[in-house]
Formats: structure tokens, C-alpha cells, sequence
């Protein structure tokens, strides 16, 4: 009975040791899932993904967390991880825009590039939206609401959440008339609609840099999958999802 507990503790030990972390923006869950579908390997690495805020997962790698690949929403996050000289090399991979949803079934009408009234479309609503200071989805929304001249009357009207997917959860489940997510969060879900763009010149562009981490675990495994981001295969898969290549 010990030896076979012995066998399973070696056996889980040797399958521990293959892994190899990709931390992620919630908002890349689905092309993160595609692109590591089509990524063939004979390594016996197997990659396993964490996804959640970048603030959140930027946090974790500060703190130590063993990942080897971090793809991140912006750029202020990548920022602070190379400036604590964790980052081999990085590149933006991909980018996105901002769009206003609402649930699938609403009857609201919003006019044509039409901000200025949300407040009144809300309906004494609130407006769901990622944390408006550290998470980047939350972050980018904070500028366009502030570039718009709409901030002031909309501040205290939000229903905030710790990243992007959570804040579409809200809208999905229709306890909110109203929500900021990105353009491919609204396009992988069935149960929203898109209402409006945001204007992109409202805000930072939503670029996602893609990072190596100077993690000493299988280092050339790490950098294979991330060569193979910038291939025209995942290319088309990221386009696929909604998202913009160079």
C-alpha cells in the first residue's frame, strides 16, 4: 500500500515538475484556449493557463508566482514587471476596443455614438465596468467616460467588478441594463448584445503585450509557445475572435 502511494506522489512530482504556467487577462480566456488547442507539441510540457486581471496576475508575479508567459491588457502592468527585470522579452500580440452591451433581450436603443445620455438609459441602473483603477479594461473605460465629459454624472452610477469577465457576468445575467466590456467579450457571449463602440480616440489603445518571464523552468519550451503567438496561424485565430493584428 506505501509503495503504490509512493508510485502516485513520484508519478504526480514528475507531472508537476512538466507544467509550465501562462498567466492571461481574463479578456483572452477563449483565443488564449484556441491557441494552445492548435499548438503542437511533442515536449511533454503541458501548458496550463491562469487567467484573471492583469493587475491581479501582474501582483502574483511580483510576488513570485512561477509563470513563465504573461499576457497582459496593457502596458502599464508589463511595465512594472520589466522594470523588476522578470521579462526576458515582450511584444503586443494583439489588440481590442470598448463597446457598451447590454442584455440580449433589452428593448433599449441607444442613438449612434450617443454617450452623453447613459445615465438616463441606466433607468436607475447601475453600469457595470472592470475596477476603474487598476484593472485595464476598468481603466480604459474610466478614460473614455472622461474623455467624453461623461465621468462626473456616472461615477457614482457603477457597478464595479475585479475584471472584465465578471462585469459581463452582470450584464449576462441582466442585473444590470448596461455594461463596458471589450468588443470580443461581448462577441463570445450569447446572452448580450452590443449597443454601442465607444470611440476608440476616447482612450489608451488597448494593445496586449505578450511577455517571456525570465523563469528558469523549461525555458525553450516557453519561448517555442511564444514564437508560436506571433505566427500567421495564431494570427488568424486571434482575428477569428474578434481581435486586431498589425
Amino acid at each position: 500500500m506505501f509503495f503504490g502511494f509512493l508510485i502516485s506522489l513520484l508519478s504526480f512530482s514528475t507531472f508537476a515538475k512538466t507544467v509550465t504556467y501562462l498567466y492571461a487577462a481574463a479578456s483572452t480566456q477563449n483565443v488564449v484556449e484556441a491557441v494552445l488547442k492548435s499548438y503542437n507539441t511533442k515536449s511533454e510540457i503541458r501548458f496550463l493557463p491562469v487567467y484573471g486581471a492583469t493587475s491581479a496576475l501582474a501582483r502574483q508575479i511580483l510576488d513570485g508566482a512561477p509563470a513563465s508567459l504573461f499576457l497582459a491588457a496593457n502596458q502599464a502592468w508589463m511595465d512594472q514587471i520589466t522594470e523588476n527585470n522578470l521579462v526576458r522579452k515582450s511584444k503586443n500580440v494583439f489588440f481590442n476596443r470598448l463597446v457598451l452591451v447590454a442584455p440580449k433581450n433589452s428593448l433599449l436603443k441607444v442613438a449612434e455614438n450617443d454617450l452623453s445620455n447613459i445615465s438616463l438609459y441606466l433607468n436607475g441602473g447601475r453600469l457595470a465596468v472592470a475596477e476603474v483603477s487598476a484593472v485595464p479594461a476598468g481603466i480604459y473605460a474610466k478614460q473614455a467616460l472622461e474623455n467624453l465629459k461623461i465621468w462626473p454624472t456616472i461615477k457614482s452610477k457603477l457597478a464595479q467588478s475585479t475584471n472584465v469577465r465578471a462585469a459581463l457576468a452582470l450584464v449576462e445575467r441582466d442585473e444590470v441594463p448596461l455594461g463596458i466590456v471589450y468588443h470580443t467579450d461581448s462577441l463570445a457571449s450569447p446572452y448580450v448584445k452590443t449597443v454601442l463602440e465607444i470611440p476608440e480616440n476616447s482612450h489608451t489603445k488597448i494593445a496586449y503585450p505578450l511577455a517571456l518571464l525570465n523563469n528558469k523552468e523549461q525555458p525553450q519550451e516557453a519561448l517555442q509557445l511564444y514564437k508560436f503567438f506571433f505566427l500567421e496561424k495564431s494570427r488568424y485565430i486571434f482575428r477569428k475572435y474578434g481581435f486586431k493584428t498589425d
